[in-house]
């Protein structure tokens, strides 16, 4: 398998290279740490200057080398400005950890290095160390507890100094006519306080209040003290517990996570089994799971099944009304995307579920559908104009953007579209899966007309070849009666798709592809296994041989 360069300093990958890469890295950043401690011996930087001073070099290339790779393989995000995103993450603590870590190697070679205050920057040199929490768990373990209590840090900080200037202020209307040389201001006052915090700043402190209202102050100066480290030290102390427990929870919540993936993969239902195998889908995922079964089978609570679907992957909870009955229910998607599943398989095909949020099933059967026609796939699993989470609550189906490339665009919709135009290959076909309801029809197939009316000819479509529509309707009313008897398909009769605002135009125009709109009856997705797996081998087979 090939390993690009960049992807062995991927914070976040756990590949053997990248892996070896942090464990190359440490043993630079200890090797460098130990040098600098050795030239502060002069025997032995007398005797090995040399050795020390190729150890130098050679830590300091490679972590430039580091330095440079991290600004390259940085990839903004789409419709915001590059410049200032790259002058942010250039700006970003461990980038400046790295930056400092290398800037005394570069000022050496100037040949400046041993004068005066240049010679005082070789110790940033020992910055290296903080790189050391980019790499290891415990020290990013303390950076986040105090990143997290920042607020209430900054909280108590200020509620000290509020009491020392009140402290001082008071002691030094009590302390200035006795002592006046001391506590000739507010200022001498305050700084007295503070020197006492830190244990005296240059000799400056070395006098006491001579008053006994001053010596209580003095007293109440020294309690405070001691509160402006114990207090921070138990709020960061309290943060650490919060931290190791997030860490043990998000644990547990991956290792069930990975346990309801794996029972996605298992279907015991026999109707099930026998219905994927007769379409030549055997290993196809469950439609679902109910969630009494899961908490059943992998003996899980409720609370920790729920935990799962809202921070884990792959995992969505729906509500399913089955027989007049309502259900919670799981489903399962392969989520390696911001927003849900892509799969390049290279094809002349590809399958659009860009509302996969919005009905249960639809992304189960527009996955299964690609599989059947070995198609890409692209499906938006975790937003939806119907979401309850403002920040989730986002129509792909639908954007200004789509229409006029001008808009401003959020974005994941920035992400979604250059998935759109880096998988579709061009004038391929797409295949866009939507849901209608219950409204009559078990199919309707879309190529640009307005609602309400019955043919494919219209003067704009994003489906040029309405003969093709056609074998293709007669193909799908003739198999699916086979079926049930009673089911229809539709051309524009119920649903419109001349919105020139929508993912289907362009698609259409981005890649010059022929886009087509199908709307499944949510009759056909809540169908029993039979009926449900025959429709997707019968839009199958209708579409290999209609269309390709």
């Amino acid at each position: 398998m090939h390993i690009s360069i960049y992807d062995c300093f991927d914070d976040n990958s756990n590949s053997k290279a990248s892996k070896i890469t942090k464990i190359t890295i440490l043993g630079l950043i200890l090797a460098s740490t130990l040098g600098i401690i050795l030239e502060t011996i002069t025997p032995i930087n007398k005797d090995y200057e040399n050795a020390l001073t190729y150890l130098d070099w050679i830590v300091s290339i490679a972590f430039s080398i580091e330095y440079i790779i991290r600004l390259i393989r940085f990839k903004p995000i789409e419709g915001k400005s590059r410049f200032k995103q790259t002058i942010k993450f250039m700006f970003s603590f461990y980038m400046l950890i790295d930056l400092i870590a290398i800037i005394p190697f570069y000022i050496g070679l100037f040949k400046i290095s041993q004068f005066g205050f240049f010679k005082i920057l070789r110790i940033l040199r020992l910055f290296r160390l903080m790189k050391f929490g980019r790499y290891m768990k415990s020290q990013s373990l303390v950076i986040d507890a105090i990143k997290n209590k920042s607020k209430e840090l900054l909280l108590s900080l200020q509620v000290v100094i509020f009491l020392t200037i009140i402290l001082s202020a008071i002691l030094y209307h009590i302390e200035k006519n006795a002592q006046p040389e001391y506590f000739s201001s507010l200022i001498d006052a305050f700084l007295w306080s503070v020197s006492k915090f830190i244990g005296g700043v240059g000799g400056y402190g070395n006098f006491e209040p001579i008053t006994t209202a001053g010596m209580v102050i003095a007293t109440i100066v020294g309690l405070l003290g001691i509160a402006l480290f114990a207090v921070p030290a138990g709020i960061i102390g309290a943060g650490f517990v919060e931290e190791i427990e997030s860490i043990k929870q998000d644990e547990e919540i991956s290792a069930f996570n990975m346990e309801l993936l794996d029972l996605f993969e298992f279907d015991h239902l026999g109707s099930f089994v026998r219905a994927k195998e007769e379409i030549g889908l055997p290993n196809l995922r469950r439609k679902l799971l109910k969630l009494n079964d899961a908490k059943m089978r992998l003996m899980l609570s409720e609370e920790e099944i729920f935990h799962v679907a809202k921070k884990g992957k792959g995992i969505r909870l729906k509500n399913y009304i089955s027989d007049g009955k309502e259900n919670l229910i799981l489903e399962s998607f392969n989520e390696n995307s911001p927003y849900g599943t892509t799969i390049n398989r290279q094809s002349n095909v590809t399958v659009l579920s860009s509302k996969s949020d919005d009905q249960p099933f639809i992304g189960h059967y527009s996955y299964a559908l690609s599989e059947f026609l070995e198609a890409n796939y692209i499906s938006v699993e975790k937003y939806s104009f119907g979401n309850f989470s403002k920040e989730k609550r986002i129509n792909f189906s639908e954007q200004a953007f789509f229409n006029d490339q001008s808009t401003n665009a959020s974005p994941i919709i920035n992400t979604f579209c250059k998935d759109l135009k880096d998988i579709i290959k061009t004038e391929s076909l797409v295949i866009d899966i939507r849901c209608g309801g219950k409204r009559l029809g078990e199919w309707h197939l879309l190529n640009g007309g307005s609602k309400g009316t019955d043919d494919f000819a219209h003067t704009n479509t994003h489906y040029s070849n309405t003969k093709n529509l056609e074998l293709l309707k007669e193909r799908l009313e003739t198999d699916q009666k086979e079926l049930d008897e009673e089911c229809e398909t539709f051309t524009h009769n119920k649903f419109g798709s001349d919105n020139k605002e929508g993912v289907q135009w362009y698609i259409q125009r981005q890649t010059n592809s022929n886009v087509l709109v199908i709307y499944l009856s949510a009759k056909t997705l809540n169908a029993k296994a039979s009926l449900y797996y025959q429709s997707i081998a019968i839009l199958g087979k209708a579409i290999k041989e209609s269309l390709l």
